[in-house]
């Protein structure tokens, strides 16, 4: 009896070890399953969400290149909005340029949606295009100071023209 306990005794630290060794393997290879499974995840979720594309409104007659414009002035970048609340009104940007992208509401509030996952930067550049904000960096610095980097949230927003860095952030914690 006394070398079955010994025999235990002196192999126990490398039964445990082995045990130890097995579980973690198992763990890492169900992980690792769940991972490379998950970019089909993805293309499965995109097809039954989109479900099949509508090509009615596409114009698929051939034209001209006489038809095309020359000045690139000429060229209008802007789509209208179908179901939109409120009124689409071009916003200024600081340099006195109009800014098509931007959405405003009846009462010259910016419409903005912030998508989910987007970052601090993300977000600051979004601010940007739509002319927000006139300064990248002094938005992120901003954002830094108050510690709100990663507090800003994704979702929809309505922001007041002339709203300061601060009060943006703000808003969109």
């Amino acid at each position: 009896m006394k070398k079955i306990k010994d025999l235990i005794y002196d192999y126990n630290d490398i039964f445990v070890a082995l045990l130890i060794i097995a579980v973690a393997g198992a763990i890492i290879f169900w992980r690792v399953t769940n991972i490379m499974a998950y970019p089909d995840y993805i293309a499965d979720k995109g097809q039954t969400q989109t479900g099949e594309v509508d090509f009615s409104d596409v114009d698929l007659t051939p034209t001209n290149v006489e038809d095309f414009n020359e000045d690139p002035e000429d060229i209008s970048t802007q789509t209208p909005e179908e179901g939109q609340e409120g009124e689409q009104t071009p916003a200024v940007e600081p340099d006195g340029e109009e800014n098509p992208s931007a959405k405003t509401d009846a009462d010259g509030n910016y419409l903005v949606e912030i998508p989910k996952g987007s970052s601090a930067l993300g977000i600051a550049k979004i601010l940007k295009e739509q002319g927000i904000i006139s300064d990248v960096d002094a938005f992120m610095e901003k954002l830094e100071e108050m510690g709100a980097t990663m507090k800003l949230k994704y979702g929809n927003y309505k922001i007041p023209k002339g709203s300061s860095a601060e009060q943006i952030i703000n808003i969109m914690m």
